[in-house]
């Protein structure tokens, strides 16, 4: 190359410039800051919690976890019937969605063809965005008198006289 060709050379891009170093350390402090933050509300909800549940702690003390009585006439509460029901409709629901989601997954990332993926994905998406209460009052309203029906009053009728099963289904149809 002769002088006037290197002359007139295009000069090479300007190197990026390296992040600025009191960036990392600003965001360490945010994210440290927000977890800090986190942990505080929690304590803060616990402490409110017990502070409004102090009333109610010092006159049925701590038995009210472990007592099943609930009479409002004679001013005695349990909660051991509630607790022991959100735990059996946890556990449910739990061995209904486990393997339903997984299987799903399964299909999605393994199984389903290429021209089915986006479309279920984003259906399945859809689903996921609407709050479950809107499912359960949904089911309630429209499943509720169907298993009333057709399902509560038949399962009466063949269990009702069977020590434990009978207690199942024992009571007025939920419709």
């Amino acid at each position: 190359m002769t002088a006037t060709q290197l002359a007139r050379a295009p000069t090479p891009p300007p190197e990026p410039k390296a992040p600025r170093a009191w960036l990392d350390p600003l965001f360490a402090l945010c994210a440290s800051g927000a977890a800090w933050l986190t942990l505080a509300l929690m304590v803060g909800i616990i402490v409110s919690l017990v502070i409004g549940a102090a009333p109610s702690i010092e006159k049925f003390g701590l038995g009210f976890l472990t007592s099943a009585v609930w009479d409002p006439v004679g001013n005695q509460y349990g909660g051991l019937v509630m607790i022991y029901g959100t735990f059996a409709t946890s556990l449910i629901a739990l061995l209904i969605a486990v393997p339903v989601s997984f299987g799903i997954a399964l299909f999605l990332t393994e199984l389903s063809p290429k021209w089915l993926k986006r479309p279920l994905g984003i259906a399945i998406e859809l689903l996921a965005a609407v709050p479950s209460i809107v499912y359960g009052m949904w089911g309630l309203l429209v499943f509720g008198p169907i298993l009333a029906t057709y399902v509560q009053q038949p399962l009466q009728r063949l269990l009702g006289d069977v020590p434990v099963l009978g207690a199942l289904v024992s009571g007025p149809p939920v419709a």
